[in-house]
């Protein structure tokens, strides 16, 4: 291995205004190396990604790609120096092949400006050759799995010749057999000499693959230096100061409450989508938090969204209080107390266009106004009262949801569902792409709601997720409930080959 050094920032800083975004990072990114970055929302972690890909340019400080200092900000010259970003959400085309999406704005082109399509077949052919990496180069990529998307993504910088591949939470929504194929081909970037970037808020993810770590804080380099250096409480504390560090390992060990105050409050008997899911039934108590734990495609939203009115069962009954319910639509579930954090909060849960303030009113703007005219005093008040419960940064009520960090994005799309005062929450995947100590606060909140009597479904393909919070913990496994345990009475191996065998290394 060369370790040729392929990327450099020298006391790279950045100023948005007053605003100190970065200050005086210094990192190395050498050829068959995989260096993590770790840190919290607004750590300055997008902002140092921004700078490297020249999407901004540095206040002061320098940057370098094989030695050569990069005269200006330019994320075409970047690309064209073997710099390549995949991130959290796909750049991809859904409709289009894969090997059209490779290619996409730089065709392999003839001598008469013609695209030469036995060119680019013999071009991916060799990158998928050279990595083992297996994808039908016609295939549509929306109908790829997850990881079989993030590979086209790799392939595509591959094909491009980069060297240097930045990584953004790479494994939102991926299962656990697909985070280890992942793993796998990142290996295979890193041994054929590329240099890797691997950014992410999962932190057994960030030990099992880097070599190196560098955690940022406020927008500074706190620490760097070998994986075997650290451990994981010293980076928690690094990352996010010593009280939450505190909080979140303190999670772990929290008393359980399984089956709450004994009063059901959801319950499902024999419910069955043909083709779907079959005979799930369970009870959601009050005060508890129930979490649905299981592989991505156990069919666990296909449930929620039957019990939140967005779809409807074949069969089987839904009880809400003790009565049979079928909600014909999400309002009439609203309507009776039900609520759900969405999986995508990007798609369905928030407008992203909107202010912190409108998102949060957005459900109760019936109680929020008389005889159509909303009262401005009470909307202040509600989202006042939601900024401070649950720390949402910045703590403007005007500002624009689409700029804030994920953690805060997360906390307005629940704070909103927490207005309405539901009997039953359901979030589903709650934390994907939050950090630990938005998690934190996320987790506390939850535990709160539970404190003071509403039942709490919560679904995670996240098993450090389920350990630290659920009351019970049903597995989902194709389509059906196959194991059921109490909170903090069953290890994590033990879950782990409750929810799929194969999965244990």
């Amino acid at each position: 291995m060369s370790n040729e050094l392929l990327l450099e920032t020298i006391e790279v800083s950045k100023r948005f205004g007053e605003f100190v975004a970065l200050k005086s990072a210094n990192i190395e990114v050498r050829a068959g190396k995989v260096l993590g970055f770790v840190g919290s929302n607004g750590a300055g972690k997008s902002t140092l990604i921004r700078v490297i890909t020249g999407a901004h340019a540095p206040s002061s400080g320098t940057v370098k790609v094989r030695g050569k200092v990069v005269e200006k900000a330019d994320p075409a010259l970047m690309r064209s120096l073997g710099i390549a970003c995949i991130y959290q959400h796909s750049s991809l085309v859904s409709t289009l092949s894969v090997i059209d999406n490779i290619f996409l704005g730089r065709q392999i082109r003839n001598r008469f400006g013609l695209v030469n399509g036995k060119a680019q077949r013999k071009r991916l052919q060799e990158v998928m050759t050279q990595f083992e990496i297996t994808v039908d180069p016609d295939e549509e990529v929306g109908r790829l799995t997850p990881v079989s998307q993030k590979e086209v993504e790799i392939l595509k910088a591959l094909v491009a010749s980069a060297d240097v591949i930045l990584m953004d939470e790479p494994t939102a929504w991926l299962s656990l057999s697909e985070v280890k194929t992942l793993h796998a081909t990142i290996r295979k970037l890193s041994a054929a000499g590329k240099g890797v970037v691997y950014i992410s808020h999962v932190l057994d993810e960030v030990f099992e693959i880097c070599n190196d770590i560098t955690i940022l804080r406020d927008g500074t380099m706190i620490w760097t230096g070998p994986e075997e250096d650290i451990d994981r409480p010293k980076l928690v504390n690094l990352m996010v100061g010593e009280a939450l560090g505190e909080a979140s390992r303190a999670a772990m060990t929290a008393e359980r409450h399984p089956r709450g105050t004994g009063e059901v409050r959801l319950a499902t008997k024999g419910l069955t989508k043909n083709g779907v899911f079959h005979d799930i039934s369970f009870e959601a108590y009050a005060g508890e938090i129930l979490c649905f734990a299981g592989l991505i495609g156990s069919r666990r939203s296909e449930v929620v969204k039957c019990l939140f009115g967005d779809d409807k069962p074949s069969s089987g009954e839904i009880l809400s209080e003790g009565k049979a319910i079928r909600f014909k639509s999400p309002s009439a579930a609203i309507a009776s107390g039900i609520c759900l954090v969405p999986e995508d909060r990007h798609a369905e849960g928030l407008c992203l266009q909107h202010s912190t303030l409108e998102n949060i009113v957005i459900p109760s703007l019936e109680t929020l106004s008389q005889k159509s005219i909303l009262n401005r005093q009470s909307m202040a008040e509600m989202c006042d009262r939601q900024i401070k419960g649950l720390n949402i940064l910045p703590p403007d009520p005007h500002k624009v949801v689409g700029r804030m960090s994920g953690g805060n994005q997360q906390k307005v799309l629940l704070g909103k569902w927490i207005e309405k005062n539901p009997k039953v929450l359901i979030l589903d995947e709650p934390t994907v792409g939050v950090d630990v100590g938005a998690k934190a606060e996320i987790y506390a909140t939850i535990r709160k709601l539970r404190d003071t009597g509403t039942a709490v479904i919560v679904v995670s393909s996240d098993l450090e997720e389920v350990m630290t919070l659920a009351d019970r913990i049903l597995v989902f496994n194709k389509g059906r409930i196959t194991s059921t345990f109490d909170g903090g009475e069953v290890d994590n191996d033990t879950l782990i080959q409750a929810i799929g065998g194969e999965e244990v290394a």
